[in-house]
């Protein structure tokens, strides 16, 4: 594959990654009451899963394990 090609391939897939993801966030924006260690909370859906996501991205980066 010529570098042109392989840059437009990577391009058409961060579009429809990009597409997938705001489905994905229209699809949650309904608000959840949150309960956490005593203290309840109202957010939007995809606030929660954004930032579960954060947290286990920075866990996998931090957290290495031997093999």
């Amino acid at each position: 594959m010529e570098e042109a090609d392989m840059k437009s391939a990577k391009t058409w897939l961060a579009l429809i990654l990009l597409a997938l993801l705001a489905v994905f966030a229209l699809q949650n924006m309904a608000v959840i009451q949150v309960n956490f260690l005593g203290m309840g909370f109202e957010t939007r859906r995809i606030f929660l899963i954004l930032i579960a996501v954060l947290v286990g991205f920075a866990l996998g980066k931090t957290v290495r394990f031997r093999h």
